[in-house]
């Protein structure tokens, strides 16, 4: 099982984007106590500051940081300590919120949200979805030294499949990745920005969609299943040819 954070701060102000490991220790988050209201993360005697200040993100307590993320065998335990704010968790579908002392587990991609405007992405790679085994842990070979041009390929073609077949939530978790991939994998082509951006607009529009109360979250109608084709068909070239 691999489990790491994206601070979403830097996606746009970086070429590559850090990706913060939660192995083998704790990863603490909280604000530096200076006059710069830098938030950071904190594992294993490492500060990697996230490229925000946020004013309302709690400080350390007696050595403490205010929010933990600790690795288990199912995803990621998120516990607030002392965090005066409430922590949000936004999951796929619905939000979570931690009040100070409670605990949580993330066994799925999701969104932390802290503070006023601190928001980290925390993925979580190899845990069971439902789908196949082989289709299930193809989105870890970006990590594993598999060619960024077959990793992209095989997310794109999970994510027609799941189209195809239904799986609402299953395609935007699988859509979420491809983004995640392209954010961090940028490449010198005219076409990138406007795929990044089209491809962000379309899973945004999947994801208020599964929210959405009035409308069926079990299936998709065949304009917008076309189109979430045509954007991995899209990005599936621009990374062929790179």
């Amino acid at each position: 099982m691999k489990r790491y954070l994206i601070p979403i701060q830097n996606a746009s102000q970086t070429e590559t984007v850090q990706r913060i490991p939660v192995d083998d220790a704790p990863v603490g988050i909280y604000r530096l106590d200076n006059d710069t209201y830098d938030v950071v993360a904190e594992a294993g005697g490492r500060r990697i500051r996230l490229g925000v200040e946020d004013a309302a993100v709690s400080r350390k307590k007696n050595g403490e940081a205010p929010v933990q993320l600790s690795p288990t065998r199912h995803g990621i335990t998120v516990q607030n300590q002392t965090s005066t704010n409430p922590i949000t968790i936004q999951r796929n579908p619905g939000e979570e919120l931690l009040e100070q002392g409670e605990t949580t587990t993330i066994t799925d991609d999701c969104v932390i949200e802290l503070g006023i405007g601190v928001e980290i992405r925390a993925n979580v790679r190899g845990v069971d979805t439902g789908v196949d085994d082989d289709q299930a842990t193809i989105d870890e070979g970006g990590d594993d030294g598999v060619e960024i041009e077959e990793h992209v390929r095989s997310v794109s073609k999970l994510i027609c499949v799941l189209a195809d077949n239904d799986e609402v939530s299953a395609c935007w978790n699988r859509l979420q990745t491809l983004h995640d991939t392209v954010t961090e994998r940028p490449v010198e082509d005219t076409a990138y920005e406007q795929v990044d951006e089209d491809l962000e607009q379309v899973l945004s529009r999947l994801e208020s969609r599964i929210k959405n109360s009035m409308r069926s979250a079990d299936e998709l109608d065949d304009e917008f299943r076309a189109e979430i084709k045509r954007i991995t068909e899209r990005v599936e070239s621009i990374y062929a040819r790179n």
